[in-house]
């Protein structure tokens, strides 16, 4: 850990900051050095804000970054902290943002707890946050010259972000495990099953709703925020169920068979083959981002089976096929369809 890591509270009354960014620190020189052995280098501040969406916002304009940093707020998922990367001259800085809800949970100080958190949740979070940070210093170690310094084209502009966020919460959630709590798990385990019923139902929507506007943009973007959710949720509960050496059968039998029955079991078990043989190499044997392939392959397949068959023109620009399914087909004839194709600009 940096020793001139500092604490900013923003958005809360000045006593109760002051005791939140005191405990917050407390319990970061806690879980860093309690026998967890992460790597907690390049990360000097932590923000604790009563905004984290405005606060994400603003480091995107402070590092003059082209497109916002964005972060999860739907309906069926609320982020409570992110991890950040930024480049700083020749190397990087690490900034968590947490917001001001979770921290109060952490250090038992009394403000309205919309989350229902309880403090050994908040440390689980918290640890999973430092579990990030951990992983971007080996990534950055063993991918140095790549490492936020490539570019995507063809249809790994839209598969490789989402496998790289697949691995993030794998191995998070892989070394964070010993603090979890039943509670925690049970409902991620249900948000498993959750997300299973829902991206499949949203998606097929947003097809049906592509044959009347033909917007395709439009489209992508609402699966990048719906249909991504699911693995990158799988990727959550694969990492709890290897870090903690149980299967899904052993914590919960009828999920099991809910999923194994499911359209979205062969990407289940192609993840989970996928990430880890990547958790194997971790980090020594990852010598540049084809350590990605394999789940990239995986993620690119649950886009067919989702509906979106994506490939590569000649001229390595993504095209995007829409095929006719039965659930995916407008029921008047007379009413126009979407043109199923996409190049980049």
């Amino acid at each position: 850990m940096e020793e001139d890591l500092k604490v900013a509270v923003k958005g809360v009354e000045e006593k109760r900051a002051h005791e939140m960014g005191n405990n917050v620190a407390l319990a970061i020189k806690h879980l860093g050095a309690s026998g967890n052995g992460l790597d907690l280098r390049r990360m000097h501040r932590i923000i604790v804000t009563s905004d984290l969406g405005g606060e994400i916002a603003n480091l995107s304009i402070e590092r003059g970054f082209e497109k916002s940093i964005t972060h999860t707020n739907e309906e069926y998922a609320v982020a409570l902290a992110q991890v950040n990367i930024l480049p700083i001259g020749d190397d990087y800085e690490i900034v968590i943002i947490i917001d001001a809800h979770l921290a109060a949970a952490l250090t038992h100080t009394e403000l309205m707890n919309p989350y229902d958190l309880d403090v050994h949740d908040a440390c689980h979070i918290l640890h999973h946050e430092l579990c990030h940070v951990h992983d971007n210093n080996k990534k950055i170690d063993a991918l140095s010259k790549v490492m936020l310094n490539h570019g995507y084209t063809g249809k790994d502009k839209l598969t490789m972000p989402l496998t790289e966020v697949c691995w993030s919460e794998y191995i998070a959630n892989y070394l964070s495990a010993s603090s979890v709590s039943e509670g925690h798990l049970i409902g991620k385990n249900d948000s498993l099953l959750d997300s299973i019923y829902r991206a499949k139902q949203i998606v097929n929507e947003e097809i049906l709703y592509y044959r009347y506007d033909g917007d395709l943009l439009k489209l992508i973007e609402m699966f990048e925020r719906h249909g991504a959710f699911l693995p990158k949720t799988a990727s959550l509960m694969l990492g709890y169920l290897d870090g903690l050496e149980i299967t899904l059968n052993e914590l919960d039998n009828d999920v099991s068979k809910s999923l194994s029955d499911s359209y979205f079991e062969p990407t289940w078990t192609a993840m989970r083959k996928a990430l880890r043989e990547m958790r194997e190499k971790y980090p020594d044997g990852w010598e540049d981002i084809s350590i990605y392939n394999e789940l990239a392959i995986a993620i690119d397949n649950y886009c067919s089976d989702m509906g979106l068959v994506l490939s590569n023109t000649a001229e390595g620009e993504l095209y995007v096929d829409v095929p006719f399914r039965p659930e995916t087909t407008p029921s008047n004839p007379l009413i126009p369809v979407g043109i199923d194709w996409f190049k980049e600009k």
